[in-house]
């Protein structure tokens, strides 16, 4: 085993002294103020790290250190409550299989201060149970729960009985509760008031009490997290916030979605508002001007201001020649940042990733190309409405972005929590498991998700309403090919793969089929006196054909697909929110589903079902956001004996997977 202590190093930091081991090196790596000294071979760090690293370290079992004097050494480091330290937890997360164990179970944390245990009936179990201090029997769950304070004396006493195997709760739920195993809180219930004074007043003045909050719970956990915010409550605004704060460690990297890069560049400039600005007619600031300038980031809003930050420090790679590294505020998007050369030089030790869910996928070269960067950077703030967009898996990443040490291996993930199988092919982590045991974890340790309900009861109501139109009138042809791949999905297939490309085939089908449909909808509304609204579509065809017939009616009209220009989309987007007269927004899913604010409409309608239904609630958040004063109201136009019949039901079991995690409030239904 090896032995150290923390002492003080200079004016607001430590050093560790102890000897060398690998696995506490990579512990060290891992701490964001992290610096080492060669020419006294010791590491040193900032005192807002002493916790975080004392809690890390502690998971080693054969390694001991000492405190600062003057600590506890961190809510990690505390004793459980039979004096056992949390390594001794830690330990039980090893060793605990029995092969060919008669009775099985797992436990599992279902409250923040309580854990489960899920396991067949066996006499001398319950025996166990019923010593238990804190124990509890549901009779409707038929299931026994205990305070975390018991955690440890209970699997002790499992693990002597030879025909039971109760699988522990996992490393990651000891770590992050660590201190509720001896009945103290792991962290404060009331985070504390950060210290936002270097920050420019014209930006933390504009911050909603909630949003503030935000940045004081970003402050507290070192400036790494995960603002998961319903979609329109403002997320933007927090992050730059929060980027101010760490100001004096910049240069700061903004990775963002290629449409909405501009956006931020606009939107940045708010990091350092001078104190004047354009009065309004009446002299003073309203409040829906610091809700456009700190919110909607319109850029009309922005240019009311002087900044301080000139545009020389802001760098937007538009190609991949360019220079990532060429201003003190520097923006590109997920695409670029692949395919650009990084170049050796100063790391980013502040970075935002907007839309954080575009890093689900491991294996993309987007990625591939993150990871690098979040690994040495000091704060890392990834926003995301819809971190994961239909299953657990999507998650892996941004965790791994924010609390590498979570999970290490995407494998113990996968089985906790995406009911992980093994086939002939390898391991599916398609599905689900203990999600609310993730969505606990979630929260204590690295995500700060507000939903609308929460914090803005002012906000309309968002209601839903499936519309079922009929496709009678389609030609033979069409009508035929429906046919013909209605009857090849409803084959058997032999994969999941085959079954998606089946039904891909009969959603292009469809496509054409509803046209005639969609057109008489979009028609009903004009004509019932929808000045204003939006309609998304997925295939270009529909695209096509519902601006040419607004064409013909003499109709105005925005489109944005994945062909308009990141630049240009601002623009539409102000000619449709100041258009005095009709305007209808004809918009791609894939395409206009994020970074675009167009709350002077109401209504929303989906000529087309998509497969994600994360990527709808974006889309449908386009209108129900900060800003809007009235009912939202969200239309989707479903054709029966159509692909549709399939994708409805798919969308709402993956909506329901999504609520289980607390990742949204939307559960789509047939209203």
């Amino acid at each position: 085993s090896v032995r150290g202590k923390c002492v003080p190093h200079t004016d607001g930091r430590f050093r560790v002294e102890v000897g060398y081991h690998a696995q506490l090196v990579a512990v060290f790596k891992t701490i964001p103020s992290k610096n080492y000294d060669p020419a006294t071979k010791t590491w040193n760090f900032s005192l807002v790290d002493h916790q975080q690293l004392m809690e890390e370290a502690s998971a080693l079992a054969c390694v001991s250190l000492r405190p600062l004097e003057g600590t506890s050494g961190g809510d990690a480091a505390a004793p459980a409550r039979d004096g056992a330290p949390l390594a001794a937890l830690l330990k039980l997360c090893t060793g605990w299989q029995k092969p060919g164990a008669a009775v099985q179970g797992q436990c599992i944390l279902v409250s923040p201060r309580r854990f489960e245990v899920d396991v067949g009936f066996s006499v001398d179990v319950i025996a166990a149970f019923k010593q238990m201090p804190t124990k509890n029997y549901d009779m409707k769950s038929r299931k026994w729960s205990f305070s975390l304070e018991d955690y440890k004396r209970l699997m002790d006493l499992l693990s002597k009985i030879a025909a039971v195997e109760v699988e522990p709760l996992p490393r990651a739920v000891v770590q992050a509760f660590s201190a509720r195993f001896d009945g103290t809180e792991a962290r404060s219930s009331q985070v504390p008031e950060a210290d936002l004074s270097g920050v420019d007043p014209a930006l933390t003045c504009s911050l909603m009490p909630f949003q503030r909050e935000g940045v004081n719970f970003a402050v507290s956990r070192q400036g790494r997290l995960l603002l998961a915010d319903d979609m329109g409550l403002g997320k933007t605004v927090q992050a730059i916030c929060i980027a101010a704060y760490y100001r004096s460690e910049w240069p700061l990297l903004v990775v963002a979605p290629s449409s909405v890069r501009f956006t931020w560049a606009e939107g940045v400039i708010v990091l350092h508002l001078t104190k004047s600005r354009a009065p309004t007619s009446s002299g003073g600031t309203t409040k829906e001007e610091l809700c456009d300038c700190g919110l909607s980031l319109l850029p009309a809003a922005f240019r009311r201001w002087l900044p301080s930050l000139s545009a020389d420090n802001i760098n937007v790679v538009v190609k991949a020649k360019d220079g990532l590294q060429s201003g003190l505020v520097n923006i590109i998007s997920y695409d670029l940042l692949s395919r650009i050369n990084k170049q050796s030089g100063r790391p980013f030790n502040v970075l935002i990733m907007d839309e954080s869910h575009f890093l689900k996928n491991m294996k993309t070269a987007r990625c591939k190309a993150a990871l690098p960067l979040l690994k040495a950077a000091k704060r890392v703030i990834l926003l995301s409405g819809t971190p994961a967009m239909s299953r657990p898996s999507e998650l892996y990443t941004q965790i791994l972005a924010v609390r590498p040490l979570l999970f290490p291996r995407f494998h113990e993930f996968g089985v906790r929590y995406c009911d992980a199988k093994q086939s002939t092919w390898g391991w599916d982590y398609s599905g689900s498991s203990n999600l609310g045991e993730l969505k606990l974890l979630l929260e204590e340790a690295l995500m700060l998700r507000r939903l609308k309900s929460d914090v803005l009861s002012q906000l309309p109501a968002k209601q839903r309403k499936v519309v079922t139109v009929t496709i009678d009138g389609i030609n033979s042809r069409i009508k035929a090919a429906l046919s013909a791949a209605a009857k090849q999905l409803a084959k058997g297939h032999p994969n999941k793969k085959e079954e998606k490309e089946a039904l891909l085939v009969f959603y292009n089908h469809t496509a054409e089929a509803k046209l005639q449909a969609i057109m008489e909808y979009i028609t009903d509304m004009l004509e019932g006196g929808r000045e204003k609204f939006l309609v998304f579509a997925h295939h270009k065809l529909v695209l096509d054909h519902i601006t040419a017939e607004l064409e013909k009616k003499n109709v105005v009209y925005i489109r944005i697909d994945g062909s308009t220009p990141s630049a240009e989309r601002q623009q539409l987007c102000e000619k449709f929110q100041f258009s005095s007269s009709s305007c209808v927004a004809v918009l791609s899913i894939t395409a206009a589903n994020m970074g675009l604010t167009l709350h002077s409409a109401d209504l929303v309608i989906f000529a087309e079902l998509f497969w994600n239904p994360g990527v709808l609630i974006q889309a449908e958040d386009r209108v129900h956001r900060i800003g809007q004063t009235n009912n939202v109201n969200i239309h989707y136009l479903v054709a029966k004996g159509s692909a549709d019949d399939h994708l409805w039901p798919l969308i709402q079991e993956k909506m329901n997977v999504l609520e289980q995690v607390g990742l949204s409030e939307s559960n789509l239904s047939d209203n």
